[in-house]
């Protein structure tokens, strides 16, 4: 819907024309500087260097007069490596539509100055998966040179916008212009690095400037939210003072604009929706059960198709598929009929973004849920795989925009507020391991029952999987993998059994539970008249971390969760066990109070040997100075893989 919000802007008619665009009068009064930057000593063991990065985005009339919105960008690169030739060898270009290109050329620099050039001409088109892009094929880079590269298209105007200032490689600096007429105010905000922000008038232009400088390149974490810690920019428009001073695309104003956005159509489909919850026998049930029944006959019969058009709920039931705003209709419709009351959501999820409540962009406003005040529980209408009570994993945590409303008379009016949407907790997310085993007469293989039970987030890995899945074949593969990865792929099991699949019953909320008789010969290697156990192979495979350069971001657990590990190992009769204190681990984060930590015990008692892991992340986002300890605690289930018993006769 937001693309669509510059219609609303009313702006005054004005005779500046394209022609004055800022960006077109330096590139084209721009000379070609052959001189190749001096590196430092860090920046020559990089693939490249970003010595130079312009983005200019110029609000203003076309000679028709229409508004219009140009970006232009400037960059000058230098080519360390190999690497770097294949990443920039072909410039992708952000435009769907050659026409929409106003300006392109690309320049490299040899090392002793040739210059070879490409411009609009060279223009190819690539389709891959369906999608067409526009590609530009650079000539002439070499190793020790450069390339400068130049572009001017036309683009969407919307009035909200973000930019990614970082790169692949280090930037030496990057500037963001925001152009408009005098009277049209933008304001910015720079996230995750220190910006110095200006703003100017010039000849009845209002430009705001942003420069950061010195930026690492990006790299992949693990345990971290890549895009929410990219430096960025974002602005929105704040204020047309051709119009007044009120400030504009508030929160309240949001909340006004998505209410009647998602509420569209609903006297025209109440006969409609009326008579769906007639049929299914949904009317007439207990709030809370009428809610239930209606998402489950929505996620069975309706598909969420995202380019699809915001439907009203009545050509919903009839296409039997929408956009994620026509499932928000669908159900607001059905909430209104059955008298329940309810919430709007809208916000992000906070691996895209953390959501600034102070800063009232709304670039935040991407995602759609659903909040019930009685029972303070959420639900996501366009996610087939989750059900009432349980939303993404990355919408918790982060704030959102609630769109309550208010009575004043007969009259009903939406009202904003910024919340915070609370995390699930430790005691909602399990992935738990039962393991009860002996050892066969013959001392080859250890053999006996393992039970594997997942509740919340940990369960929502699985539990989809089954009940979408109806052919048994499939089922038994799937389960096949799940028992493969659980313990190791070379055992051996039978009478397999999967409790708690159907999303549309009170399953969804039970543990899913798996069980099975297992053989496993992998864990026992005879050394003699001795044997080896390697008990800590039972637990299965885990994750490893290892630093290949220093920690960039913050850590984000995904969801707070626990492992609980529960071992028995009935010891052979006349045998006895060494290496019993290599069983015992306590690595935590060193508070009073462990927010994480891997702590393991054991106890043998009657020949009978148990094993107690609890390994624990309470707290979904750490900062980065915890991380020596999150590596260590993350690692130490890897290294109790490795502990292994000395099994010998007394």
């Amino acid at each position: 819907m937001k693309h669509f919000l510059w219609v609303a802007l009313f702006l005054t008619t004005t005779t500046s024309f394209a022609q004055d665009v800022a960006f077109k009068k330096i590139i084209e009064n721009q000379k070609v500087d052959p001189t190749l930057a001096t590196l430092t000593e860090s920046e020559q063991k990089e693939s490249g260097v970003l010595l130079r990065n312009q983005i200019f985005i110029e609000y203003t009339f076309d000679s028709l007069g229409q508004f219009s919105c140009l970006e232009g960008i400037f960059k000058r690169i230098r080519i360390n490596d190999s690497k770097s030739i294949e990443m920039y060898n072909k410039i992708v270009l952000p435009v769907p539509n050659t026409n929409d290109l106003l300006y392109l050329k690309a320049r490299s620099i040899s090392k002793n100055g040739t210059i070879k050039e490409v411009g609009l001409e060279a223009v190819k088109e690539l389709e891959e998966r369906g999608r067409v892009y526009k590609i530009l094929a650079v000539e002439g880079l070499e190793v020790g040179g450069e390339l400068e590269y130049a572009t001017l298209f036309r683009r969407n105007s919307t009035l909200f916008g973000s930019e990614i200032l970082q790169s692949d490689i280090p930037v030496r600096a990057t500037e963001l212009k925001i152009i408009t007429p005098s009277y049209l105010v933008f304001e910015a905000k720079v996230y995750n690095a220190p910006a110095n922000i200006e703003t100017d008038t010039v000849s009845q232009k209002r430009i705001t400037t942003i420069l950061v400088k010195n930026l690492r390149p990006i790299h992949e974490e693990k345990y971290a939210n890549l895009k929410a810690n990219i430096v960025k920019a974002d602005y929105k428009l704040s204020y047309n003072l051709s119009r007044g001073e009120e400030r504009l695309y508030t929160w309240q104003s949001a909340a006004e604009t998505f209410y009647d956005y998602l509420r569209t159509g609903i006297e025209e489909s109440k006969a409609d929706v009326g008579a769906l919850l007639t049929k299914e026998k949904i009317k007439g049930l207990p709030a809370e059960a009428a809610l239930k029944k209606f998402e489950n006959y929505a996620k069975t019969n309706i598909a969420v198709k995202e380019e699809e058009e915001a439907d009203i709920a009545s050509d919903v039931l009839k296409k039997q598929y929408a956009s994620k705003a026509g499932m928000m209709r669908l159900y607001i419709s059905a909430l209104e009929i059955l008298n329940i009351p309810y919430e709007i959501v809208v916000g992000c999820s906070r691996a895209d973004a953390v959501f600034d409540k102070e800063f009232d962009s709304w670039s935040f406003l991407d995602e759609y849920l659903l909040y019930f005040p009685a029972t303070k529980k959420f639900l996501d209408p366009s996610s087939p795989i989750l059900r009432y009570g349980m939303i993404d994993q990355y919408m918790e945590g982060n704030n959102a925009l609630f769109i309550k409303t208010i009575k004043e008379g007969t009259q009903t009016f939406p009202e904003a507020e910024i919340r915070l949407i609370p995390f699930s907790t430790i005691l909602d997310n399990h992935d738990d391991l039962m393991i009860d085993v002996s050892f066969s007469p013959t001392m080859d293989q250890v053999q006996g029952k393992v039970t594997r039970q997942m509740t919340g987030h940990q369960a929502a890995q699985l539990r989809p999987y089954y009940h979408f899945v109806k052919a048994e074949e499939e089922r038994k593969q799937l389960t096949n993998e799940i028992i493969k990865s659980t313990l190791k792929p070379d055992v051996t099991y039978s009478n397999a059994q999967v409790k708690n699949t159907n999303l549309n019953s009170d399953e969804a909320n039970k543990p899913f539970i798996l069980t099975t008789d297992i053989a496993l010969k992998s864990v026992l290697e005879r050394a003699g008249k001795k044997y080896l156990f390697k008990i800590g192979e039972l637990i299965g495979p885990q994750v490893e971390m290892y630093n290949e350069r220093e920690r960039q971001y913050s850590i984000d657990m995904g969801n707070a969760h626990a492992y609980k590990r529960v071992m028995k190992i009935r010891i052979p009769q006349g045998y006895k066990v060494s290496g019993l204190e290599s069983l015992k681990r306590n690595i935590t984060d060193g508070k009073a109070e462990p927010v994480m930590g891997f702590v393991s015990d054991y106890k043998l008692e009657a020949g009978v040997l148990t094993v107690t892991i609890d390994e624990f992340y309470k707290q979904v986002l750490q900062p980065i100075d915890t991380y020596e300890s999150f590596q260590k605690i993350i690692n130490a289930a890897a290294d109790f893989n490795k502990v292994t018993l000395l099994l010998e006769k007394s």
